[in-house]
């Protein structure tokens, strides 16, 4: 800015490095330098993210590789701007979501900025170039980002968005941001023991055991059991079984598990036993065994299962075979209790009687 906006004098110029604003020796107005605002999209393709290399005569970071984004006009929403970019420079529609970052930059020749950065999802086009602002176009891996990377904060969003996709989180590990302001977790002590909590807003994170169901399901003597076509376990067999949903009562987890799992549909579920496990990397929780009776249905693996099928009690897999420590201890039991049936020395109805704890 040379001359003043108010009264048309001539500004002097500011020091070298100055922040501050510069007074018109005239009318006295100070005009202050404001950052830029630049707004661009993350467009991932199979996890890979879209990048531009920026062509040789660009007026900055010439040959580097950015983010589809470009400085705001006059009362354009940012949203509308990313887009509008993103059309522009890739050649593709998009949908900008959710803000994933905000940053602040201060090494671009035409002035400090601030570039918003949105998830957003193509809806439309194809991507593509004009040869002349941007030269190229690739979807690249966190792992084999291209280089030089942008300045103006495109550096800063895409080695974040990279860090996120490299830094794997599963479940059973405590939460690592605040569910109610999004504020990252902190380990304190709290309520007697150390407890993820947020410094924010105060929020503490109790961990819960969770619940499941596993079901004994007999027939002519024979065992019902599923080969596992998910981790943990993947191969590997157990009981039907599965989590309790947040409103389901123990009892409807068990018919709507083993129909699930194996085609069939049971009824009159009797809690056996209740045993805690640890052996999960999705956290510790209860196991309630039920014992039910087959109402109906056909045979069949679904849902998380690869396979189903009866076993004799001489005819289990070895424990090895057995996905979870607890279900190795139940069906040991089962086939003690059913041997001694079968030899009379328990009594017939031995197989009914709740399962040695």
């Amino acid at each position: 800015m040379r001359f003043c906006a108010e009264c048309g004098a001539e500004l002097p110029l500011p020091a070298a490095g100055a922040k501050e604003g510069v007074a018109c020796t005239a009318c006295g107005r100070i005009w202050y330098s404001t950052l830029k605002v630049a707004a661009g999209v993350l467009v991932e393709r199979e996890g890979a993210l879209l990048l531009l290399q920026r062509g040789p005569a660009d007026d900055a970071f010439a040959g580097t590789w950015n983010l589809p984004a470009g400085f705001g006009r006059a009362g354009e929403e940012p949203r509308r701007t990313a887009a509008r970019e993103a059309a522009e420079e890739a050649g593709l529609e998009v949908r900008p979501g959710l803000l994933a970052g905000a940053y602040y930059f201060d090494d671009d020749r035409r002035g400090d900025g601030l570039l918003l950065v949105y998830e957003a999802e193509a809806s439309g086009g194809q991507v593509q170039v004009d040869g002349q602002e941007a030269v190229a176009a690739g979807f690249f891996p966190a792992e084999a980002l291209p280089e030089p990377l942008c300045g103006g904060g495109h550096d800063q969003a895409i080695r974040a968005w990279a860090a996120r996709r490299l830094d794997h989180w599963y479940p059973g590990l405590p939460p690592r941001y605040c569910p109610h302001c999004t504020h990252p977790l902190e380990e304190r002590h709290v309520f007697g023991r150390q407890r993820p909590a947020c410094a924010a807003c105060g929020f503490v994170h109790f961990r819960e055991a969770k619940v499941g169901v596993s079901i004994l399901v007999e027939r002519a003597g024979h065992l019902l059991l599923v080969r596992r076509a998910i981790e943990p376990g993947r191969g590997q067999w157990c009981l039907p079984s599965g989590f309790l949903d947040w409103d389901e009562s123990p009892e409807a987890a068990v018919v709507r598990e083993c129909a699930e799992e194996t085609g069939l549909q049971v009824s009159d579920p009797v809690l056996v036993e209740v045993r805690h496990y640890t052996d999960d990397y999705r956290g510790p929780g209860l196991n309630l065994v039920y014992r039910a009776g087959i109402a109906g249905g056909r045979l069949q693996a679904g849902d998380d299962a690869g396979e189903v099928r009866f076993f004799a009690p001489a005819e289990l897999p070895p424990d090895e075979e057995i996905a979870f420590a607890n279900h190795r201890l139940l069906l040991g039991d089962w086939r003690r209790a059913e041997r001694g049936a079968g030899d009379g020395s328990q009594g017939q109805g031995a197989a009914r009687q709740p399962l040695d704890p």
